[in-house]
């Protein structure tokens, strides 16, 4: 909350508020004495600060009175005389904090007494007493959650169906969805998915034909299929009804989401998904570097053909997150690619998530398509969670440690076993 400061009063009368209050004790009645005489004899009282009182965690009538660091005890002791005189019923010295050169009290009391205590000599300063909480997550549970979301929330496959996130994840992060479009209007997004660019038809349908790239954003930022709940997702179409498209059309889609990041300012958090790939193409690769190097986390399957993922594109951009499969049994995918250019391995067989057709559809379908958009949910979450902004190569690493190590067995050579990983409340904000 926004500190703020009451600047000393004026020299001169006090207001009427402090000589019109009705004092119901003799020590009250003191005070009126003395504020009045100073009025009388003009003297110019000097008042210490007052912080915090607007602090929407402010407790009522209780403050902490700091007092100068050079007084002698004999001087503090003097001063908490004083104070004890004019205590009744309804205040009280909570708490005398004495420790080398901080010397303070916590009182509870009215106003008036406050505003008395700033006018003595020995007070540096009266600071509103408020409400500290621990640092602690607020976790909520999804019951009944697909399989892939719980994955990613457990060390050990328990899969109870019982998705634990935090309430604001993905909170300030915008994911783009490199795909076939989104049906915007799924109620699975809550008003949260918007529609980008179209770099394949021409007029633009303005919404998914195929269902593939809704089924991806569900995963990402679904209410009901999703990890980041409170993220926002953009549908930037390369593909068509069909599914397919081209390297040109693919790079200009990543080339807007590269313009479009830029755009939101340099505190924007942007995250990348992009479950589809061709034959190595050098100009695609290159394309999604340098939307990398512009901040954006980009997160890519790593394809299906059971092959080696340095063979295809985006897959084998080095900068790029690749994304292989994993079964409900914590197998890797029969037809997942692998191998050196793979950097995790997420839920892909038998997800569900939204799809067209209707505002409340959904489908299961299987793919490192499905995988992706499980590591691109637990980016924006992580992101959301920081006070900072990590750079893409940041966020890979911080997946790689913080992913569950050696849980799928018999992988194919030179491939990573890196599970993908986050629970509720797992680290602090940075």
């Amino acid at each position: 909350h926004t500190q703020h400061e009451v600047s000393p009063r004026p020299a001169g009368p006090p207001p009427l508020s402090l000589t019109s209050v009705s004092l119901h004790t003799h020590n009250m009645k003191s005070l009126h004495v003395l504020a009045v005489l100073a009025a009388v004899l003009g003297v110019a009282m000097a008042t210490a600060p007052l912080l915090r009182l607007d602090s929407d965690t402010a407790i009522p009538n209780e403050y902490i009175v700091v007092l100068h660091k050079n007084l002698t005890d004999y001087a503090v002791g003097k001063h908490m005389n004083h104070v004890k005189t004019l205590l009744t019923a309804d205040t009280k010295i909570m708490f005398e904090h004495n420790f080398r050169w901080f010397k303070a009290y916590s009182i509870r009391t009215n106003q008036q007494m406050i505003r008395h205590l700033a006018e003595q000599d020995e007070v540096r300063y009266i600071e509103a007493n408020q409400v500290v909480k621990a640092y602690q997550a607020q976790c909520q549970d999804q019951q009944g959650a697909t399989w892939g979301l719980v994955r990613t929330v457990e060390r050990d496959r328990l899969l109870n169906g019982e998705y634990t996130h935090e309430e604001n994840d993905g909170e300030g992060v915008e994911v783009y969805v490199i795909d076939t479009g989104i049906y915007t209007q799924h109620n699975d997004f809550g008003g949260r998915a918007k529609w980008g660019v179209d770099t394949v038809d021409d007029p633009s349908p303005g919404t998914d034909e195929n269902g593939h790239g809704t089924h991806v954003a569900g995963t990402v930022v679904g209410n009901v299929w999703g990890l980041a709940k409170k993220a926002t997702t953009v549908a930037v179409k390369v593909l068509s009804r069909s599914g397919s498209g081209s390297t040109a059309g693919v790079i200009q889609g990543v080339v807007w989401t590269g313009e479009d990041h830029e755009a939101g300012g340099s505190n924007k958090k942007s995250v990348g998904n992009m479950s589809l790939g061709g034959s190595t193409s050098t100009a695609m690769n290159e394309a999604v570097a340098a939307v990398v190097e512009a901040g954006v986390v980009m997160v890519v399957a790593a394809g299906n053909s059971f092959g080696d993922a340095c063979n295809f594109s985006p897959a084998s951009e080095p900068t790029a997150i690749t994304v292989g499969c994993s079964n409900n049994e914590d197998q890797f995918c029969s037809f997942s690619n692998s191998g050196s250019c793979m950097d995790m391995i997420a839920p892909g067989e038998d997800i569900t998530s939204a799809w067209i057709g209707g505002q409340f559809a959904d489908n299961t379908i299987s793919g490192t398509s499905m995988s992706s958009p499980h590591i691109a949910g637990i980016v924006a979450k992580e992101m959301s969670r920081r006070d900072s902004i990590p750079t893409p190569a940041e966020m890979k690493q911080w997946l790689q440690d913080t992913s569950t190590k050696n849980k799928i067995p018999e992988l194919p050579e030179n491939t990573v076993n890196y599970l993908s990983y986050l629970g509720c409340g797992d680290g602090p904000n940075m």
